[in-house]
């Protein structure tokens, strides 16, 4: 009897369709992982915010100006007791805003007094340094589960994402001031493994570019300018509270590095550390007018 002998063209063939279905249920496989690990985090994430409403804590912020071997020229500190305050911007459930409340204790270690100028350089609150991992805002990004690394000591997940359709660079410039818009960065976060509380966010910038100063400006910088670095990194802790018990997940430092050749100020680090977590009462009295 002939025995049938399998062409080598059928053979490929079939070696191509069985690797081909094997990549695709793994690629399955790691979407579904992924979006395990997205809603993990999500919920995570609102739990955190939760948990930052009604606490104090103090903040330290250290402006640092730099050498061109990135070693401090000029430093200065200013210390601040703050809490994070909800404002319900609409009935819709998720529509609020999370408002730093800030007040000035120290300046380069005296104690402040009047007409100390420092609530400038402490912009932003870190109750939305999560922000983009809530479930509603998570469908606006694109993520890459990238790897496994140590962080702290604890098994984390890391990864990558990116925001479709984000744009160019963009300055502003107000009056002799210019502001950086927006600028491509790279984002990066790390997970627990096994708790899901998210332990770092990293930024970075993509490239570096360019842009010119207004030709009608009569005075300040002028000439071209090179935004060549912008490094952000901000990590989390879990503190233990008291009356009652209970542990939560707050910021634990905050770094941005910018260099901006030609500017007059070129090299700036700014470092916010957060200490002293504990639980914030307030009375509110209501006054009605006769």
């Amino acid at each position: 009897m002939r025995r049938g002998v399998r062409h080598p063209a059928h053979v490929f063939a079939l070696s191509f369709l069985l690797t081909c279905a094997c990549a695709d249920a793994h690629a399955r496989q790691s979407d579904g992982r992924l979006q395990n690990i997205l809603t993990r985090v999500g919920e995570g994430v609102e739990r955190y915010h939760t948990g930052l409403f009604g606490l104090a804590f103090t903040e330290t912020l250290t402006l640092e100006e730099l050498r061109e071997d990135m070693t401090p020229k000029k430093s200065r500190e200013f210390v601040f007791e703050s809490v994070v305050l909800r404002e319900d911007l609409s009935k819709e459930e998720g529509d609020y805003y999370a408002e730093t409340v800030r007040r000035l204790k120290t300046v380069d270690g005296r104690a402040a007094k009047k007409g100390d100028e420092a609530e400038r350089f402490a912009v932003g609150t870190y109750a939305e340094a999560l922000n983009f991992l809530l479930p509603r805002e998570q469908k606006l990004y694109e993520f890459r589960l990238a790897g496994e690394d140590t962080v702290e000591g604890r098994r984390a997940l890391r990864v990558e994402l990116l925001r479709p359709g984000e744009g160019g660079p963009s300055v502003e410039w107000k009056g002799n001031s210019f502001r950086v818009v927006s600028a491509p960065t790279r984002w990066t976060f790390w997970v627990d493994a096994e708790s899901f509380d998210v332990l770092r966010v990293e930024s970075h910038l993509e490239a570096p570019f360019e842009f010119e100063s207004p030709r009608l400006l009569k005075v300040g910088p002028k000439g071209k300018f090179r935004y060549a670095r912008q490094d952000y990194a901000v990590t989390f802790r879990r503190v233990r509270l008291k009356e009652p018990e209970e542990t939560r997940l707050v910021p634990d430092s905050v770094e941005a590095v910018t260099v901006i050749e030609g500017a007059g100020h070129p090299r700036t680090r700014r470092t916010t550390r957060f200490s002293d977590y504990r639980r914030f009462r307030s009375d509110v009295k209501v006054v009605e007018e006769p």
